[in-house]
C-alpha cells in the first residue's frame, strides 16, 4: 500500500535536500540529484508556489493559512497539493533509492538545514506558463542543461573487449579550460556531471580535474579501472570526495573488476600485465579513507564463472556493494562471442542465488537473471511495448556532452564526428552551445530531412521528435542515417538492431 503524506498543524516541513527545485523557462521544475535517474517533474504554478513556502521554520498551520490567502478560490488546500506532488515523486524512484521516502521532510522541530526559496520567484503568470507548456519545442526542453557528460579523454589504461566508447585519439583541452567550464556549470546551477567514455585518470592532470568538480559541489559517479595511490585519493578527499552532496547524498566510487582470475581478466581487458593486485590496492586505499567502492563487473561469455569469485574475494576485503551487468551490443566495437548464451544462465543463476544466500548483508544489483542471451527479436508486439514505454533521449533537452577536444555532442554512444557535433566548448560557453543554431537545428529536425521515410508524413512527427523522443543512435547504427525512424518504431518495417 502506497504511503500517504500526513502533516500535523504544529509540525514543520521542507523539501528534501536530495532534490533540486527551481524555475526554468516560466515553469517550476523538480528533479533528484541522481546520477542514474534525472527524471524531471514539470510542475504547475500552484505546485511551485506551494513548495516554495516550505522553509522548515514555519508551522504547517501557518503555511496553510498563507496558502489560502494566496489562493482563496483554489479547490485544493496546501496539504492536498503537497500530497499529489509527493506521490508523483514516490512513483519515480531509481536504483539509487532517491524518492523512496517522498519529497517532503516532516519534523516536530524546526528543520534548520531546510533549503530556502523565495516564493516571489515562483509567482508565475498563467500566460507565460501556458505558452511554454503548449509549445512542443519548449515543453520538455530546459533553459539550461542539468547534466554534463565531461569526457576529458578517450584514453584508458585498458582496451576492454566490451568497451562501448569511441576510442578515437583526440587532442585534449588543457586543465585550465576544463576548470573554466566546470566553474560555468556551477554558475548555471548544473549539479550533475559524468566523467565517462574514457578514464579521466588516464590524464596526468585527471586527479585535479576531479578535484575541480568536487570543489564546485558537483555530484558524480567516480568510476575507474586505473590504480589510484593513497596520495591521489587523499587529494580528492581534501577537495570534498568524502563530503555528502547537500549534506545527504554520497558520491559513489565504482571500481570496474570483471574477474579475479588473472588470465580471464587480462583477456577481457586486452592487457599484457596482471592487474589484480593493483585492483586490490586501489580498493583498500579507498577503504582506508572510509569510502566503500562499488565493485562492478561486466559479464560476458568469457567470464561466466567469475561473479561468485569476485564477491567472495572482495567481500573478504570489506566490500558490500556489487553490480553486475550483461554485455550488450555497442556501436564502436562488437563481438557476438561476448554475448551470454542460453547455456550460461543456469550457472549464472546458481551463482547469484549462492551470493544472496551466503552474503545477505550485501547490496547486489544485476541484470543477468533470466533466459535471454543476445539481441532480442523485434516482434511487432515487443516493438509496440518498448516504443510506448520509451523514456526518450535527454541529449539537447536536459543533458549535454563535451568531448576531449571540446566538441559538444548529445549521445555518448554515437560516432564522435561531424555532423553530430552541436558546438565547440574550446571556444564557446555552455550557454552559447545550448542555445546555438547547431544545437537547435539538430534537435528540431524537419519533415523534409526524413524524405522517403514514414516519418515524413507521420501524424505524430512533432510529438515523437520533440516531446516523447526517438533514438537516432539506433537509427544511425541500423541504417547509416539519423533521419530515419529507429528500429523500435511500430511504423518501421525494416529490420534493425537496438543497442544496449
Amino acid at each position: 500500500m502506497a504511503q500517504v503524506l500526513t502533516i500535523g498543524g504544529d509540525q514543520y516541513v521542507a523539501i528534501r535536500r536530495e532534490f533540486v527545485f527551481k524555475v526554468d523557462d516560466h515553469r517550476p521544475i523538480l528533479y533528484p540529484l541522481d546520477y542514474l535517474n534525472t527524471a524531471i517533474h514539470f510542475l504547475k504554478p500552484l505546485q511551485g508556489l506551494a513548495l516554495s513556502l516550505l522553509n522548515g521554520r514555519t508551522r504547517f498551520a501557518d503555511l496553510e493559512q498563507l496558502f489560502r490567502i494566496f489562493f482563496p478560490d483554489s479547490p485544493s488546500g496546501l496539504l492536498d497539493v503537497l500530497k499529489s506532488t509527493d506521490a508523483t515523486v514516490r512513483g519515480s524512484v531509481s536504483m539509487t533509492g532517491i524518492g523512496a521516502d517522498g519529497l517532503i521532510e516532516v519534523s516536530d522541530e524546526p528543520i534548520l538545514h531546510a533549503p530556502q526559496h523565495d516564493p516571489r520567484d515562483f509567482v508565475l503568470g498563467d500566460g507565460e506558463y501556458n505558452q511554454a507548456m503548449t509549445d512542443v519545442k519548449r515543453r520538455y526542453r530546459l533553459a539550461t542543461p542539468i547534466n554534463i557528460y565531461t569526457v576529458t579523454t578517450h584514453r584508458c589504461h585498458t582496451d576492454c573487449l566490451y568497451c562501448y566508447a569511441d576510442r578515437k585519439t583526440q587532442p585534449e583541452m588543457p586543465l585550465g579550460r576544463w576548470q573554466e567550464l566546470i566553474a560555468e556549470m556551477a554558475h548555471l546551477g548544473i549539479r550533475l556531471c559524468a566523467p565517462d567514455n574514457g578514464d579521466t585518470f588516464a590524464r596526468k592532470d585527471g586527479v585535479e580535474i576531479i578535484c575541480s568538480m568536487l570543489r564546485n559541489k558537483m555530484h558524480l559517479l567516480l568510476s575507474t579501472k586505473i590504480h589510484l595511490t593513497r596520495a591521489n585519493i587523499d587529494r580528492m578527499m581534501e577537495a570534498g570526495l568524502g563530503e555528502k552532496v547537500n549534506g545527504v547524498i554520497e558520491r559513489p566510487v565504482q571500481l570496474s573488476i570483471d574477474a579475479v582470475d588473472e588470465t580471464v581478466g587480462m583477456k577481457l581487458l586486452n592487457v599484457r600485465k596482471p592487474r589484480h593486485a593493483k585492483n586490490v590496492e586501489t580498493f583498500n586505499n579507498f577503504m582506508a579513507v572510509s569510502i566503500m567502492p562499488i565493485v562492478k563487473g561486466v559479464v560476458t561469455g568469457l567470464n561466466v564463472d567469475q561473479p561468485l569469485k569476485v564477491v567472495e574475494h572482495y567481500y573478504g576485503l570489506g566490500a558490500r556493494k556489487f553490480s553486475f551487468v550483461r554485455y550488450t551490443r555497442s556501436f564502436h566495437r562488437h563481438d557476438d562471442a561476448l554475448f551470454l548464451k542460453p547455456e550460461h544462465f543456469v550457472p549464472l543463476n546458481q551463482q547469484f542465488a549462492a551470493i544472496r544466500a551466503r552474503y545477505p548483508d550485501i547490496i547486489l544489483n544485476e541484470d543477468i537473471s533470466g533466459p535471454m542471451g543476445g539481441p532480442r527479436e523485434l516482434t511487432p508486439e515487443l516493438k509496440k511495448q518498448l516504443w510506448d514505454q520509451r523514456i526518450g533521449c535527454g541529449g539537447g533537452w536536459q543533458s549535454l556532452g563535451i568531448g576531449p577536444d571540446g566538441k559538444a555532442f548529445l549521445c555518448e554512444q554515437m560516432a564522435y564526428e561531424e555532423p553530430f557535433f552541436v558546438g565547440d566548448a574550446s571556444r564557446q560557453s555552455i550557454a552559447e552551445i545550448w542555445n546555438g543554431p547547431k544545437m537547435l537545428d539538430f534537435i528540431h529536425p524537419t519533415r523534409e530531412q526524413f524524405a522517403g521515410t514514414t516519418c515524413e508524413t507521420c501524424g505524430g512527427f512533432e510529438t515523437c521528435m520533440w516531446e516523447k523522443g526517438r533514438c537516432y543512435r539506433n537509427a544511425y547504427y541500423s541504417y547509416g542515417t539519423i533521419f530515419s525512424p529507429p528500429p523500435l518504431c511500430p511504423k518501421n518495417t525494416r529490420a534493425g538492431v537496438v543497442l544496449g
